[in-house]
């Protein structure tokens, strides 16, 4: 699996701007607070109807509240060929801003 720490991210995040980060957390956690040009795409859509969301010539990053969904998600769409990344530990261990509503 693919995986990068939250500070490794985050050094990526400050440093590249053409990537896509997509948060599975549900849309009224979103809401609340998320990481600058994320994708909402909560974990059940993103499990169940992949193919509307995510291609396969394109790398996404995969975060959630605490890590334990974006690696269920990550295992699981790196099984059907996707590029994936696990953000290991979650929106909980981001060391960055938040945009917030």
């Amino acid at each position: 699996m693919n995986e990068i720490s939250p500070i490794n991210f985050f050094k990526h995040y400050q440093t590249k701007n053409n990537f896509k980060i997509i948060d599975i957390r549900e849309f009224n956690e979103y809401e609340k607070y998320h990481i600058k040009n994320t994708i909402n795409v909560p974990f059940e859509l993103l499990m169940n109807k992949h193919y509307l969301f995510i291609n396969k010539n394109t790398r996404y990053y995969i975060i959630c509240d605490n890590g334990d969904k974006s690696k269920m998600v990550t295992d699981y769409l790196e099984t059907l060929g996707y590029d994936v990344v696990y953000i290991i530990g979650g929106i909980k261990n981001w060391p960055g801003s938040f945009e917030k509503k």
